[in-house]
């Protein structure tokens, strides 16, 4: 769909707006992937375009597998800790602004539950000093060269914490998708792992709904 047809599909804004109304932040990125892979392929920045545009129609599937994979880990997260009164997520590299957007606009704004968003190349400068026995620690792996930053940061949580988790990206593989793509497309799987199914869990357990506010566009501010 995408490969193929991408030059169509991105001067058909009906396309574009139905789409982006019926699906999540995931299709998002797959708009913003086809916009900026190919302008840095226009000024021959991006060579591998084609095949990256081509593999990219592989990207749905592998997400719902993701989901469906994640589900029974994303209920027992939430049941275990969405009623915790603070809670530390990290997550470094690209998965940087996942996490910081999970924490803050899905976690905090819609569900109000306290957290605190670290990356993991900021972790040993602070945060880590928080972390005893009693505190949740999250941490958010990926698939690239900061992968050696979230190693640390799990070797020292595991002696520190007893309620640590390990959400692993290399557990939920892009099948069909090359090794060299998989860390540009990382976020869409933190995505929709954290927002979509964590996310939802955390609502179900805390028992506040998505949408419920106290401030956001209710008050003067």
């Amino acid at each position: 769909m995408i490969g193929k047809r991408g030059t169509e599909m991105e001067k058909n804004s009906d396309w574009v707006i139905h789409n982006r109304a019926t699906n999540g932040i995931e299709f998002q990125y797959m708009l913003l992937f086809i916009l900026v892979f190919r302008i840095l392929a226009n000024r021959g920045e991006f060579p591998e375009y084609k095949d990256f545009a081509d593999q990219l129609e592989l990207l749905p599937n592998n997400l719902l597998n993701a989901k469906k994979q994640f589900e029974p880990i994303a209920d027992k997260i939430a049941s275990q800790y969405a009623k915790e009164p603070y809670s530390i997520w990290i997550g470094g590299g690209v998965l940087w602004g996942e996490v910081y957007f999970f924490t803050m606009c899905v976690l905090e704004e819609f569900l109000w539950v306290r957290t605190k968003a670290v990356s993991s190349a900021e972790f040993f400068h602070g945060t880590f000093e928080l972390v005893e026995e009693g505190v949740p620690v999250f941490l958010i792996k990926g698939v690239g060269k900061e992968r050696e930053l979230d190693n640390r940061v799990e070797e020292f949580c595991k002696q520190y914490t007893d309620k640590f988790e390990v959400i692993d990206l290399m557990d939920y593989p892009l099948e069909g998708i090359e090794d060299k793509f998989k860390w540009i497309l990382s976020p869409t799987i933190s995505s929709t792992l954290l927002v979509d199914r964590v996310g939802r869990y955390y609502e179900k357990y805390t028992g506040h709904k998505f949408g419920d506010v106290r401030y956001y566009k209710s008050v003067d501010y």
